[in-house]
């Protein structure tokens, strides 16, 4: 799916004629570090438009794309031309993952996009992959060990999502949180769901 933004300003934190440097730094830092298949890449700037144009989050030299893109992202005067109601308004990728909080004498639910980290309103008991609405093919599970995670799973287009509880655990961190459920993916995948996006473990 095509990328509909615009860039608006030349301002930024990290600005786009950075990121060739950013990307070579990135793989210059965390490849000793990594796996195999991530020690072997070579990232280049082809990659960068790639991803914004046709995303591939699970191979591998999508890895560092994604990295670089997404410090420049957080902050880059970009503009989403008439978003989706489950795209991110400001970038216009996919939700990674739910965040409930506590309003009024329910919860809100905030989607966290998968690139830029921005948060926005989303509607409850909704699919956010495939908008499905039917409190019988919308199932919620709970994970031993984590009463502040819910898992949000759609019978209709068999992907699931995390959704966190900020009350219950207000000192979590959503996106590291979420590197630790690799036992609750693993469940998930083997009763035939997808996450609607990947994390950076490709999972």
């Amino acid at each position: 799916m095509a990328r509909a933004f615009e860039i608006v300003d030349a301002a930024g934190a990290v600005k786009w004629d950075d990121l060739p440097r950013l990307l070579a730094k990135l793989r210059a830092e965390l490849a000793p570090l990594a796996p195999g298949p991530l020690r072997e890449i070579k990232p280049d700037t082809e990659e960068l438009g790639r991803y914004l144009q046709a995303p591939d989050p699970l191979m591998p030299a999508s890895f560092y794309a994604r990295l670089a893109l997404e410090a420049w992202a957080r902050h880059a005067p970009i503009q989403q031309q008439k978003p989706k109601p489950n795209e991110c308004p400001h970038c216009g990728h996919a939700p990674q993952l739910g965040i409930l909080r506590t309003e009024g004498n329910g919860e809100a639910l905030r989607l966290a996009c998968s690139l830029c980290r921005r948060e926005w309103p989303f509607r409850r008991i909704t699919c956010p992959q495939c908008g499905e609405t039917d409190h019988e093919k919308l199932v919620f599970y709970s994970t031993p060990g984590f009463p502040h995670v819910q898992v949000q799973t759609c019978q209709t287009c068999s992907t699931y999502l995390y959704l966190f509880h900020v009350d219950k655990d207000p000192a979590l961190v959503a996106e590291v949180d979420e590197m630790s459920l690799l036992a609750v993916d693993v469940w998930a995948l083997e009763l035939g769901y997808q996450k609607i996006w990947p994390n950076l473990a490709g999972l």
